[in-house]
């Protein structure tokens, strides 16, 4: 996988106005050569593009078009992302909530799927570089996101039961 983000990366400094189509193509084409599964696309992508160092929100949301493309809406596909951001802040997961916010208010990943995130633990989702110690780490980070959440949550559940 290395190669193939060292790829995109150069492709995304030499190209820095390519189109998020463009993007994928090559992102597609870099996880089809490697031999890997359709979810390291993702990761891929999001190891080339996003500095887990530097939380630069235009940084990030130049690149969100090309992610959204990928996931679809598909929630097994943002469960992947999420992942791929596991691994991102592992070493920093101080920045990782302000992503999951982020992605959740760019509609990239949906209440629901960050919620399950959030209450299952360690799944076929979490890669093995993310060690259980990080993990943690990371949704002690997340917790302020996951409670405003679930507040959100049951206020809406607290409307629809009003109508009724």
């Amino acid at each position: 996988m290395l190669l193939a983000v060292e790829a995109t990366e150069k492709f995304v400094e030499s190209n820095p106005d390519a189109s998020a189509k463009e993007l994928v193509e090559l992102v597609t084409n870099q996880q089809m050569a490697s031999a890997l599964k359709s979810q390291f696309k993702l990761h891929i992508l999001v190891r080339a593009t996003i500095n887990p160092n530097s939380f630069k929100i235009d940084q990030v949301k130049k690149f969100l078009p090309a992610i959204n493309i990928i996931t679809n809406g598909n929630r097994i596909m943002e469960r992947h992302l999420i992942s791929s951001m596991e691994a991102l802040y592992k070493e920093k997961p101080k920045n990782f909530a302000a992503m999951i916010k982020l992605l959740f208010d760019e509609e990239t990943l949906s209440e629901e799927t960050i919620l399950e995130w959030a209450d299952e633990g360690r799944t076929e989702f979490t890669l093995d570089e993310v060690d259980e110690e990080a993990r943690a780490a990371i949704r002690g980070e997340a917790e302020p996101v996951v409670v405003w959440l679930q507040d959100d949550s049951d206020d809406d559940s607290e409307e629809d039961s009003d109508e009724d």
